[in-house]
């Protein structure tokens, strides 16, 4: 009897000790790089699928799916955009020959964005271009992105794109007077915006980036009342919030997994 409740006790014993160790190796991953532990599975199960994939069909055709989606999975998961853009440039090259333009052009694109994250303002002002599919809505960060490389007049360009679209969108406006304050005309960037105010005075954004543009030039009381003016519309606006900012260093990547 005595035997037997020893032997209980060790097979016990290594059940405690394996789910401790198992535990501890859970931790100790979920405390190491990258932090996004959902991200790292996924990554993991797209290179699964794909191995499996590869094995049973024996093709390549979606060969560029898969650098692509891991491309997307690396930058969600890692500040260095490095590895995720190595994925993208396999990604291109692996495109088969009987793809179509828009498939090729919208690689460039998604490339583009994590460039964008990474920093790298010429390398994704370079992709944009090649992906020859700007839409209305990236007409600010291209702007943008060619003010950052010294070219202002294709940058007012892409500002009057959106302008053209629209007569009151706040983004083209801001574009314009970003771009004239950069120049070191911040007069005429009030000028935009009382053009802007004008057209649409009911838009508290409008009144806030004035006001900016206004406390910089040195006129405080203009400053203060464009303020109170912005709140007056819109109580709890956030006066930090700079559409600029947000197009140039874009806190998370949009593009989704296919």
């Amino acid at each position: 009897m005595i035997t037997r409740i020893n032997k209980r006790s060790k097979v016990e014993d290594i059940k405690f000790y394996s789910s401790v160790v198992i535990v501890f190796s859970i931790v100790v991953w979920l405390c190491t790089t990258p932090g996004n532990k959902f991200f790292q599975l996924c990554l993991w199960g797209n290179n699964t699928k794909y191995f499996i994939e590869k094995y049973i069909n024996q093709s390549d055709t979606k060969e560029y799916i898969f650098h692509r989606n891991n491309a997307i999975y690396l930058a969600k998961m890692y500040k260095d955009k490095s590895k995720a853009i190595e994925e993208m440039n396999l990604a291109i090259k692996t495109l088969p020959s009987f793809a179509s333009d828009r498939e090729l052009r919208s690689l460039y694109k998604e490339r583009a964005q994590i460039r964008l994250l990474a920093k790298d303002y010429s390398g994704a002002l370079n992709d944009y271009i090649n992906s020859e599919s700007i839409s209305i809505n990236d007409c600010l960060t291209v702007a943008m992105l060619f003010k950052l490389n010294g070219n202002y007049r294709e940058a007012m360009s892409y500002c009057n794109q959106i302008l053209d679209k629209d007569n009151t969108a706040y983004a083209g406006y801001a574009c314009l007077a970003d771009l004239y304050d950069s120049y070191g005309r911040p007069d005429y960037a009030v000028k935009v915006w009382d053009l802007a105010i004008d057209r649409r005075p009911s838009n508290a954004k409008f009144y806030v980036d004035r006001a900016k543009i206004k406390k910089k030039l040195g006129d405080i009381m203009g400053y203060e009342a464009d303020i109170a003016k912005a709140k007056e519309y819109s109580p709890i606006i956030n006066l930090d919030d700079s559409i600029i900012d947000e197009v140039i260093s874009p806190k998370i990547l949009t593009l989704t997994i296919r």
